[in-house]
């Protein structure tokens, strides 16, 4: 486990210039030294991330394997299905997953096909429009995902043992701001 002192010291390989535009916004000297800690926190979150160390953990702890790729996107067609960072669920089709995934259409086409392979979806013909069809999750991918999810879930547990309710309910808030701010700086209107 990592000292979270090291989250407080900012490198200044990546934070060159940072303490001094972020006083010119107004920002105090301890929040600029708590937003370059966040900084560096963040850069070792996405390295877990990207890396797929996390993935990987909750992969073995069940029985079902996926490559990297077909997992992502499984998961992705679950949160298309489900409506997670849309306005409503919606019917899955391979350009959605390819820009959820931000891979072009043939790579997405190629992992979808890896799923249809193994029994996670379906593909099904738009009853409206014969050319297009879209992704239906089956049965195993329900319970693949509900094994998911436990698994993922008994490792979080135990990232958040100790923290009491008020601290899991202001950071699970503050995140959450943190999120919804960064995607509209981002996302264009």
């Amino acid at each position: 486990m990592e000292d979270t002192d090291s989250y407080s010291k900012p490198d200044p390989r990546i934070h060159r210039g940072v303490p001094e535009l972020l006083a010119d916004k107004g920002f105090s000297p301890d929040a600029i030294s708590a937003l370059l800690g966040l900084d560096v926190a963040l850069f070792q979150w996405r390295r877990i991330a990207e890396k797929g160390d996390f993935k990987g953990k909750v992969l073995d702890g069940i029985e079902e394997k996926l490559e990297p790729a077909l997992l992502q996107g499984l998961l992705s067609i679950a949160q298309i299905s489900a409506g997670i960072g849309r306005p409503e669920p919606q019917d899955p089709t391979i350009g959605m997953v390819a820009d959820l995934m931000a891979v072009d259409p043939s790579r997405a086409s190629r992992i979808v096909s890896g799923l249809v392979e193994r029994g996670f979806v379906e593909r099904r013909v738009v009853q409206e429009d014969a050319r297009k069809s879209i992704l239906v999750m089956t049965p195993k991918s329900h319970k693949f995902l509900g094994d998911f999810t436990a698994q993922k879930w008994r490792i979080l547990s135990g990232v958040f043992e100790g923290w009491d309710e008020e601290e899991l309910r202001i950071f699970s808030s503050l995140f959450i701001r943190y999120v919804t701010a960064l995607s509209a700086q981002v996302t264009p209107d």
